[in-house]
């Protein structure tokens, strides 16, 4: 069986624990070296630290190649196509070299607390690598499932570390968040100059410089759109890095006689086929050819081509240097992109706490009218009671009693100063105004501050959207608010209290006596008050006869005096049931009526006063 991977777990941990944490320091020591130093000295390293990366590639496309092959039942051309390795070998090997090279300057350029994260992916890798290994153990043969626990290893690795770097690492130093894209990239590309002689190396770092100014500038500006973008950017650059990062230290994984299926044939066995002569002298042959005819020249003549086209390499320079920044103009000044934006959000938000403010006082008016519409039917008790009934009468004898009845309807309206709550919540809503329009002012401030691009001479500007300064500045208004505060600039004031609540019912008031039901109530008051004294009359007549009656018994003044008394008590007695009788009538008769007219005037002010929320106010201008 697979004798390889009885000990998988003791010896494979331990050799990738210390062969993993060689590799990242190699490239810790050595990296930082490479801007100083000559060209052979970067290629050497670069070559080395390559090694893992390409091992762990060839090795996965071996694997997937003898899986690949073991789908076919015959050999022939599909088999010959798909199970060649000899295009995939050149390419991962001309990445892994391209990728180390750069990587190397970035890793030698890192800070501390990022090298933290670098070599932390060294234990998340083998902590994700110990769960997979099993679950894959269980299904598939030894060697496959090593390839498969690898491979799944390396991207939920790459996935984790990727956003773990982006969110935390990369916020930690307040001191490199900057303002503009072209201040980051400026002050990123001195941390990697260097002294060497080599124009690769240093166009290598200043190209560097740019890549990390970018996600500097990235990283410190979420809240724009642009921002979000280079995010993304920097969120798959990361993913690339800690992939390749994760296959280099992965190679350390794989049992070293696993490597023997790189150099055989494909076959599709549990142990490992023996590499033959032939095929070591093949391979050494062609990684002979590869370092010292292709690697090295080419390497060298574009250091060369780069120091005999110094116009070129200083146009390429210049591209970079001269960075095109999105920004907003507000004003005269420039912004970064998404500062209208977020002005904006802030003015919807106080016209938000405005709009509810102003509910609230339509809400509190709609309870001052149905408190006005309860109070109607006490009016009309009153109207239609004796008392009611007597006071009509001594008003219409003084001659005012119009005015006298259009009085005590707006009394009756007025109960429980039904429209306090409103005047109360005007005078909640002018405040709240005011201090809304002063929290706004100072958020638009804080934020124009946090977003203020400061230019760098370097730096060629793409004004995404322009916007008027005082017109951003302007806090929420509303039609009610003006309105309210132009009428009370008018009128001087909002008054005392129960001031709107006696002038709406002054109106509701005014509006029944324009319906001329008031006055043809004083009419009918007249017209009752006649056939009312007939009645009186014959009451009267009727009690002095029942006085007399009773009178006789008493001699001498007697009579007089029972026909007196029974006068007056019959007067009195039969008077008040016909007129108790009289009001009761005419209540079943126009009682609903009249409320109806009463209601109805209550509905016109009702829209009137929305009406007077709502419309302008034309000020008379001095």
């Amino acid at each position: 069986m697979f004798s390889t991977f009885k000990n998988f777990s003791f010896i494979t941990a331990l050799g990738y624990l210390v062969f993993s944490a060689s590799w990242l320091a190699f490239a810790y020591f050595l990296g930082r070296l490479i801007p100083h130093q000559q060209l052979w000295f970067a290629l050497l390293v670069t070559l080395i630290f390559a090694l893992p990366i390409y091992s762990a590639a060839i090795y996965a496309v071996t694997i997937q190649r003898i899986y690949l092959s073991s789908q076919f039942k015959k050999l022939g051309i599909l088999h010959w196509l798909f199970t060649r390795r000899i295009l995939a070998y050149i390419a991962w090997l001309l990445w892994s070299v391209i990728f180390a090279f750069l990587l190397l300057f970035y890793l030698g350029a890192a800070e501390k607390q990022e090298w933290i994260a670098f070599f932390a992916a060294i234990p998340v890798f083998a902590a994700i690598y110990a769960v997979f290994f099993p679950l894959a153990a269980r299904e598939y043969r030894p060697y496959i499932a090593v390839h498969k626990s690898l491979s799944w290893s390396r991207w939920v690795t790459a996935l984790i570390m990727a956003v773990f770097f982006v969110v935390f690492i990369n916020h930690s130093d307040l001191n490199r968040q900057y303002s503009s894209l072209a201040e980051a990239i400026m002050m990123e590309s001195k941390h990697l100059d260097g002294t060497t002689n080599s124009a690769l190396i240093l166009e290598t770092n200043r190209f560097l410089g740019f890549i990390e100014g970018t996600k500097r500038y990235a990283l410190s500006s979420l809240h724009s759109f642009s921002a979000i973008f280079y995010l993304g950017a920097v969120f798959l650059g990361n993913l690339v890095f800690f992939f390749n990062v994760a296959l280099g230290i992965s190679s350390f994984m794989v049992p070293l006689s696993e490597y023997r299926r790189v150099f055989a044939p494909i076959q599709d066995s549990d142990d490992p086929p023996a590499v033959s002569p032939w095929a070591w002298g093949i391979t050494s042959a062609l990684a002979t050819f590869f370092v010292f005819f292709i690697y090295v020249p080419s390497t060298v003549y574009v250091d060369a081509w780069m120091r005999s086209n110094p116009e070129t390499v200083d146009e390429i320079r210049a591209s970079q240097q001269i960075v095109i920044q999105a920004v907003e103009k507000i004003g005269d000044d420039y912004y970064q992109p998404g500062t209208a934006e977020q002005i904006e959000q802030a003015y919807l938000e106080s016209l938000h706490k405005l709009e509810t403010s102003i509910d609230q006082l339509r809400k509190t008016t709609e309870l001052g009218f149905n408190q006005m519409i309860d109070n109607v039917d006490d009016y009309l008790d009153w109207y239609y009671s004796l008392p009611g009934e007597y006071e009509r009468i001594v008003a219409l004898a003084t001659g005012v009693l119009e005015n006298w009845m259009a009085e005590k309807l707006q009394n009756y309206l007025m109960q429980g100063n039904a429209f306090g709550p409103v005047q109360q919540s005007i005078e909640d809503l002018l405040q709240n105004n005011l201090q809304l329009r002063a929290e706004h002012l100072q958020k638009v401030e804080r934020i124009l501050n946090e977003n203020r691009v400061d230019l760098i001479d370097n730096s060629q500007l793409k004004i995404i959207r322009q916007a008027s300064l005082s017109a951003l500045k302007e806090p929420p208004t509303h039609s009610v608010i003006i309105n309210l505060e132009n009428r009370m600039l008018i009128s001087g004031g909002i008054g005392t209290a129960g001031a709107i609540t006696g002038a709406i019912a002054g109106k509701i008031t005014a509006k029944v006596a324009g319906k001329g039901i008031i006055k043809l109530g004083a009419q009918a008051l007249i017209k009752v008050t006649a056939g009312k004294a007939v009645s009186a009359l014959g009451g009267a007549a009727a009690g002095a006869a029942t006085g007399m009656a009773l009178g006789s018994f008493i001699p001498g003044i007697g009579t007089a005096i029972g026909a007196a008394i029974g006068g007056i008590i019959g007067g009195i007695t039969i008077g008040l049931t016909i007129e108790k009788l009289l009001l009761m009538l005419e209540e079943a008769f126009s009682r609903e009526e009249f409320k109806h007219q009463i209601l109805e005037a209550i509905e016109e002010e009702r829209i009137e006063f929305e009406k007077f929320l709502n419309t302008p106010v034309l000020q008379d201008k001095p």
